[in-house]
């Protein structure tokens, strides 16, 4: 039993004792309800008091207009004919002065919300295609600011307006049919449907690259104000003939290094922001959806049709707003929207692919096989008889009965050639002058490789669908409050076998081709497969990886529900540009599972029972006897709960024509709970901008952030970033140089941010200011005997202490950057940066555990890490010819990293230290080729201790500190290079002309090393009988009879003492990991409602490493090649 020791004024304790933090959503709430409802009664409700006599109704309907912000759209035939009124009216709501008013005439009314048309009570007008006139206003999308002088016109008629100096226009002769025409220099054109609609707002968004909004921690910033580092795609340019979005990344995002680890469905890819930076901590970014926090499974499965726009946020002045979850970089997902005014877009995509694996491990066959044995048994141990006569080994190669003398290929046995894959993927999206709406469901059904026989009554295949739906509404209540709505439901059912299948890929390593067949012929009266096998040792029996694969089955099923609900608020009746947000979030994930197993018959022929005068004749006899019923497994549950929730205040406002402030602050609480105890933070975060004539821009921005880790009074900390712009090109002095370098932005910022996960990766505890002491963890004190019984007794035992000066993990980053527009063709960003990382929580090193240190290691904050290097982003685009467009693209990313301080033991020798060397990088010997022969080996430094006796052909180290043996303290850094690249890489090219695109896709990774080591073929141990034989192995070995000291394998043996010496890390195993992938291919023709497409996912590497994919191990499932065929429907 586990005492530990706790302060009554915790963070959880002050969190319900002084925080009250539901209390303060609460009041929160509660000051949020009335200020909306003020708005409300200023926007709705409003009352009008008014006295005219003998006045024309046009006239009233403007000066009503004027005191109140409802519009009025009519014809003025109609209303002449209502001649002069004469009324005094006072505090009478809008609406009932307007029926006053048309009482006892011909007219009546529509209302849209602010607006009300007036029209005539005639069975024409009442007519869905009854002729009116409609105003409205045209604003910049992203700031709302009026456009002067837009076009507004009725599609297909010579009917048009501009839009005057506050951006409104008045447009007649429109129907519920007709389709507005709206378009400005700058600006993308819009289609808009007038339905029953009277006043229409329309906003535009920018053509102009640099004026796109784009989306940055905790809001949006136009893209030329932006003085962080951000980089930002469309959804659709991460889409792939793939149902695993995260294998997209590689090379398409400047600053993000990406690696695949299987090929199996539903895994997910690794990626970083800017390479590593941490050790002990996570290092990977924080990932948000739509503000919400998600994991990087959630991310895999997100459809690329629901995202509107991925952001990268990648230095200081970026993510400070996030303050202790920001240092590792942040991932902004925005999924798709409604947008006002317009018509119901239905679009549908179905697809299926062919999928057929691709660089896979190749093993030999059964005859060679036993060659291979035979020769290393019989020169490793010249007494030796063969283990294989050459009678057996023609046998096998013969085929004389293949359950005799088995020569099985487990891979070509247990693995399809090809599978297929389907996805289909439906959403609509629309909406009107209140309600907009985005929706979507995505079905992925993703089949493996496995090849399991329907014997049983489960189905052990790889079975997986998933289904995704994207549910965004947003409504506005009045026109300064909006209510936005969203639903992520993520819901998977996944079946396959009981075992993993890395077990399976491994059990083929571990399996030779002769040793047994995987089944053998079913006999009259049996209701069992009666699968193959062999006495490892004594009656235990070893793995047949068929029956593995065969005898279990599993079923997985999940659901996430992640629902967010947002309230906006304008106030500019208070101040204009001041708004306020509230965000509230749950999210919920639970998953089930149960496996269910059959124990498998195993049998083996009989002893001499097959004579080879009569080749089909033989007994089996029975090794194991198994089950005849399945197994039922228990159900395991898992769930946990998320809750968060922000409030913001918003500030963004332009004075005269050359300054423009905007502002932020933003209070966050988060909870997650998986277990008794939740895990919480909370913070408060702020920016502050300015621009000065779209020429200089500054930028503050502050995390202060506590987390419940650290001990009362040390939660908190204050992260601060800043930035400056330089748009240069904006000069008049630029002038001259416009034409060709039409934009040059030169930006750079400097901050600290922090993380509150530091260590707990490598094993630190959560609560850093806790002792845990174990009440019965000591050493035993016996005594007695005290009338025949002795008495032991235990006391307190430490096995962890409390953290000294325990703090947040800081990183503090530095980024300089160029912005380049060359010709309005090219674009081209450059990024430098340099992280400094301290006080990262390890474990104490340099405390010997001999001393007592053991089990209670010390832990404090006291490594360092420094990480730097650069990016760079080109982009082409440019129409060709008329109707033909190409749009090039390239991303370069370099990484360097090194551990500053790591704490270790004081070490002899400088190469076993860590400081000073990449978190990334290839440990081991330095080989210096194979011993020739025995006078080499006796001339050389004694590799005894390495667990073989060594012979010629086996590898030779080097003894760097020169004591005249090969010990540990020989190894050193091999390569600066590990298996993340320091370089990753990726260029495209998209060309469409008319009807037709064509898209390709190149991705890299360069400075990169594999260490191969420990691929033992032979070799029985206790789990294992005698291993397969790669193939590359047999066809370059080192052999009495080829002693080629430029062989790709040593000398061969037969178990592990004879070859331990050449399983240890070296040089001898290290290879070049550098590749470039042939990623994506697409091919479309588009009709006027539907698009067919051909497409294409990883068709081709090309790597220096030629054995398997040089992205994976040899015993991870495959990479795909994936050739897909399918078709998108737009209504």
């Amino acid at each position: 039993m586990k005492n530990v020791k706790k302060e009554c004024n915790s963070f959880k304790c002050n969190f319900y004792k002084s925080s009250n933090n539901y209390l303060i959503l609460f009041y929160i709430f509660l000051f949020f309800i009335p200020l909306s409802l003020f708005a409300q009664q200023q926007d709705k409700n409003e009352y009008i008091t008014l006295s005219v006599k003998n006045t024309s109704i046009q006239h009233v309907l403007n000066q009503v207009e004027k005191e109140t912000v409802y519009r009025f759209t009519y014809r003025d035939t109609d209303l002449a004919k209502v001649g002069k009124i004469t009324l005094s009216v006072k505090r009478m709501p809008v609406e009932a002065f307007l029926k006053k008013i048309l009482l006892s005439t011909e007219l009546t009314y529509r209302r849209s919300g602010n607006s009300f048309a007036i029209i005539r009570e005639s069975k024409k007008d009442n007519k869905k295609d009854d002729v009116r006139t409609i105003s409205g206003i045209v604003t910049d999308g992203s700031d709302n600011t009026p456009l002067i002088g837009a076009s507004v016109k009725i599609r297909g008629k010579d009917v048009g307006v501009i839009t005057d100096l506050d951006g409104k226009f008045s447009l007649p002769e429109c129907t519920n049919k007709s389709i507005l025409e709206v378009s400005y220099i700058g600006y993308d054109k819009r289609l808009l449907p007038v339905g029953d609609l009277g006043f229409i707002e329309v906003k535009m968004g920018s053509s102009n690259e640099l004026e796109e909004v784009i989306v940055v921690g905790a809001g949006t910033q136009k893209k030329v104000s932006v003085t962080g580092s951000i980089a930002t795609v469309k959804g659709l340019e991460l889409r792939a003939p793939s149902s695993s979005l995260t294998s997209n990344f590689a090379g398409k995002l400047a600053g993000v290094i990406s690696s695949t680890t299987s090929g199996e469905p539903g895994s997910v890819s690794e990626f970083y922001i800017r390479g590593v930076g941490t050790f002990g901590g996570r290092a990977t970014p924080l990932i948000l959806m739509d503000d919400v926090e998600i994991s990087a499974g959630d991310l895999d499965r997100i459809p690329a049709e629901s995202i509107e726009s991925f952001s990268i946020l990648k230095d200081a002045s970026a993510t400070a707003i996030y303050g202790a979850r920001g240092a590792n970089g942040v991932m902004l997902i925005t999924t798709k929207k409604g947008m006002e005014n317009t018509r119901t877009r239905i679009n549908v995509t179905v697809e299926n692919s062919f999928v057929k694996p691709m660089n896979r491990v190749e093993y030999v066959d059964g005859p060679t096989w036993m060659n291979l044995y035979n020769e290393a048994l019989t020169t490793r141990t010249p007494s030796a008889t063969p283990k294989y006569s050459d009678e057996v080994i023609e046998y096998t190669r013969n085929g004389i009965n293949p359950y005799v003398y088995p020569n099985v290929d487990w891979y070509g046995l247990m693995f399809k050639d090809f599978n297929m894959n389907q996805r289909a993927n439906i959403n609509m999206q629309g909406g009107g002058s209140k309600v907009t709406y985005y929706m979507g469901i995505q079905a992925n059904h993703d089949t493996g490789l496995l090849d399991v026989p329907s014997t049983y009554s489960f189905d052990s295949n790889i079975n997986d669908w998933n289904y995704i739906f994207q549910n965004n509404i947003s409504y506005k209540p009045t026109s300064t409050t909006k209510v936005d709505l969203h639903l992520n439901a993520q819901f998977g059912n996944q079946k396959g076998p009981g075992i993993s299948t890395t077990d399976i890929f491994n059990a083929v390593y571990n399996a030779n081709p002769v040793a047994f067949p995987a089944t053998y012929p079913t006999e009259e009266g049996d209701n069992h497969i009666r699968f193959g096998n062999s006495i490892l040792t004594g009656s235990t029996v070893n793995i047949n990886p068929y029956a593995a694969m065969m005898s279990s089955f599993s079923e997985s099923n999940y659901s996430t529900i992640n629902a967010s609900l947002r309230i906006s608020q304008e106030f500019d009746f208070i101040t204009k540009g001041l708004s306020a947000t509230v965000l509230v979030n749950m999210k919920s994930h639970s998953s089930s599972s149960y496996t269910n197993t059959l124990d498998p018959y195993f049998y083996k022929v009989m002893d001499y029972t097959w004579d080879p005068s009569d080749p089909e004749f033989f007994y089996l006899e029975l090794l194991q006897k198994g089950t005849d019923y399945i197994k039922q497994g228990t159900i395991n549950r898992y769930s946990d709960r998320t809750f968060y929730f922000d409030a913001r205040v918003n500030y963004n406002r332009r004075f005269g024509e050359d300054h423009t402030v905007s502002g932020m602050l933003m209070y966050m609480q988060r909870e997650y709970r998986s277990d008794v105890l939740p895990q919480r933070n909370q913070g408060l975060s702020g920016r502050f901008t300015y621009d000065y004539q779209n020429k200089y821009f500054a930028e503050f921005n502050f995390g202060y952030n506590g987390t419940e880790r650290l001990a009362s009074g040390h939660r908190f900390e204050f992260f601060p970033a800043m930035s400056l712009g330089w748009v240069v090109s904006n000069e008049s002095f630029w002038e001259p140089l416009s034409t060709a370098v039409t934009h040059l932005k030169i930006r750079g910022s400097y901050g600290l941010v922090g993380s509150d996960e530091t260590g707990l990766s490598a094993g630190a505890a959560h609560f850093l200011y806790i002792n845990n002491v174990n009440i019965d963890g000591s050493g035993i004190f016996s005594t007695g005997p005290y009338d025949g019984v002795y008495i032991s007794k235990r006391g307190p035992g430490i096995e962890g202490y409390a953290v000294e000066n325990a703090s947040w993990e800081r990183a503090k980053k530095f980024d300089i950057g160029v912005d380049l527009n060359l010709f309005d063709q090219v674009s081209i960003t450059f990024d430098y940066f340099h992280d400094r990382r301290d006080r990262i929580l390890q474990k104490r090193g340099s405390w010997p555990v001999i001393m007592g240190y053991a089990h209670a290691t010390p832990w404090s904050n006291i490594g360092k890490v420094d990480n730097k290097g650069f990016e760079l982003s080109v982009n082409w685009k440019k129409e060709i010819i008329k109707d033909m467009f190409v749009d090039l693209r390239g991303n370069f990313t370099y990484t360097q990293n090194k551990y500053v301080y790591n704490d270790e033991p004081d070490y002899p020798y400088v190469w076993q230290t860590k400081t000073g060397k990449p978190l990334s990088c290839t440990y081991g010997y330095i080989a210096d080729g194979l011993f020739k022969d025995e006078d080499d080996i006796r001339n050389s430094p004694s590799q005894k201790n390495l667990g073989s006796t060594v012979m010629p052909g086996d590898i030779k180290y080097r003894d760097v500190n020169g004591d005249g043996t090969i010990t540990t303290e020989d190894q050193i850094m091999l390569s600066r290079y590990g298996g993340i690249p320091r370089i990753q890489y990726g260029f495209g090219l998209n060309w469409t002309y008319k009807n037709i695109d064509f898209g390709v896709f190149f991705n890299g990774s360069a400075k990169r090393t594999l260490m191969i080591d420990n691929i033992a073929p032979f070799c029985s141990d206790v789990g294992n009988q005698d291993r397969n034989l790669m193939k590359f192995i047999a066809d370059n070995y080192w052999s009495e009879a080829n002693p080629n000291q430029e062989a790709a394998y040593p000398r061969l043996g037969v178990n592990n003492s004879q070859i331990a010496n050449n399983m240890k890390p070296s040089s001898f195993w290290m290879r070049n990991g550098n590749f470039l992938r042939f990623k994506t291919l697409d091919l479309g023709y588009s009709f006027p409602f539907c698009r067919i497409y051909l497409s294409g996912d990883n068709l081709a590497v090309w790597s220096p490493f030629k054995l398997w994919d040089p992205e994976l191990s040899y015993s991870a499932y495959p990479l795909q090649r994936a050739i897909n065929i399918g078709a998108q429907f737009t209504f």
